[in-house]
C-alpha cells in the first residue's frame, strides 16, 4: 500500500497487548510519520522516536484490580516513572466500575502523564456482557465532571471541550452515524485481516460508542469547532508582560 502511494501518516498499535509483538512494531513503525502504541504498561517501553505511548489505567488501584488484574498496578506506575523521556499519555475507560474515581485518578496520574490523560466510555459489543455500560444520563454527568476537572487541574486532561461535548447524548449519534474513522481510516487484525468498520470490529454498538477517536476526529475536521478551541486557548493563555531594566 505504501508503494502504491497510499498516504499512510499515523498508525495506532493496539490490542490485546501489542508489545508482545515488539519486533513487528520495530519494523512497521518506520512506514509512518507518527506511531501511537496503546499498551498495558507492564512491559519495557523502548525509546522509539516519534512515538506516543498510551498506557491503559482503568481507575485507581482498587478499581483497576477489578477491571483488569490485581498486583500489577504499582509495576505499571513504576514503569511510567522510569521513563520520563517518553511522551506518555494515560488512558482510562469509564465504566460502572471506574466512574467514581475520576478525580482521584487525575490527581494521582496527572503529574506522571507527560502527554496528559484521556477518557473513553465503555462501548458495548454484541454478544458480550454489558455490565460495564454507563447509561446516557450517567455519561452526561461524567462529561460535566471532566469539564470541571479540566478547569481545576489545567493542562492535565488532554481532551478538547468540543470533543467532550460531541460525546454527550444529544450529539453522539450524529457523530457515529457519520464516523470519521470509518470514512478515513482502517483497522487490521493480528494476521492482517480487515476488522471491518473500526478497531473494535463489526459487532461494536456504534449507537452507544464511547471511543474518543471518532469524536476527536469529528472535532478536528470541523473548522468552526477548531476555531472555537483556538479562541478558548487564547483567552486562557497568560499574557507575557514586557520587562524593563
Amino acid at each position: 500500500m505504501k508503494a502504491d502511494g497510499h498516504p499512510m501518516m499515523l498508525c495506532t498499535w493496539v490490542g490485546g497487548e501489542p508489545m508482545v509483538r515488539k519486533q513487528l512494531i520495530e519494523v512497521g513503525r518506520h512506514y509512518f510519520k507518527h506511531n501511537t502504541i496503546v499498551t498495558n504498561g507492564t512491559m519495557p517501553l523502548p525509546d522509539w522516536p516519534n512515538c506516543t505511548w498510551v498506557i491503559s489505567i482503568d481507575g485507581t488501584e482498587e478499581a483497576f484490580a477489578r477491571m483488569r488484574a490485581p498486583g500489577i498496578y504499582q509495576k505499571i506506575k513504576q514503569n511510567v516513572i522510569d521513563h520520563p523521556e517518553l511522551n506518555i499519555q494515560i488512558s482510562c475507560v469509564l465504566t460502572s466500575i471506574t466512574r467514581d474515581c475520576v478525580e482521584d485518578l487525575v490527581k494521582e496520574w496527572g503529574p506522571l502523564a507527560r502527554g496528559g490523560i484521556i477518557f473513553d466510555f465503555f462501548t458495548p459489543v454484541t454478544g458480550l456482557d454489558e455490565a460495564l455500560w454507563l447509561d446516557w444520563p450517567t455519561r452526561d454527568r461524567l462529561i460535566d465532571h471532566i469539564l470541571e476537572l479540566k478547569k481545576k487541574y489545567p493542562g492535565v486532561i488532554n481532551m478538547m471541550d468540543s470533543t467532550l461535548e460531541l460525546m454527550r447524548s444529544p450529539n453522539a449519534k450524529r457523530v457515529t452515524d457519520n464516523c470519521e474513522f470509518r470514512l478515513k481510516a482502517f483497522a487490521y487484525g493480528p494476521t492482517g485481516e480487515n476488522k471491518g468498520k473500526c478497531m473494535m470490529g463489526d459487532k461494536a454498538d456504534c449507537d452507544r460508542c464511547g471511543c474518543v477517536v471518532p469524536f476527536h476526529m469529528a472535532t478536528i475536521s470541523n473548522r468552526r469547532l477548531m476555531l472555537k478551541e483556538s479562541l478558548k486557548r487564547l483567552r486562557t493563555t497568560p499574557a507575557v508582560q514586557p520587562t524593563t531594566n
